[in-house]
């Protein structure tokens, strides 16, 4: 997921920051950026929004 890591380097945060912010572990933001991680719950998408201060959607719509 693309989107995500566009957003957390826009926040000028690392992995672990963002970890550390939004209560998800680093292993599974690295696994979501990869593209490893193939389903998602809803509860952590709103988890890592809230923590990058962006809409839900934002991380879930590829610009491409």
């Amino acid at each position: 997921m693309q989107e995500l890591k566009n957003c957390r380097i826009q926040a000028g945060l690392t992995q672990e920051q963002l970890a550390e912010k939004s209560g998800v572990s680093r292993t599974t933001i690295a696994n979501i950026e990869r593209g490893s991680q193939e389903f998602l719950k809803s509860s952590t998408i709103i988890k890592l929004a809230d923590a990058l201060k962006v809409a839900p959607q934002v991380l879930l719509c590829s610009k491409s």
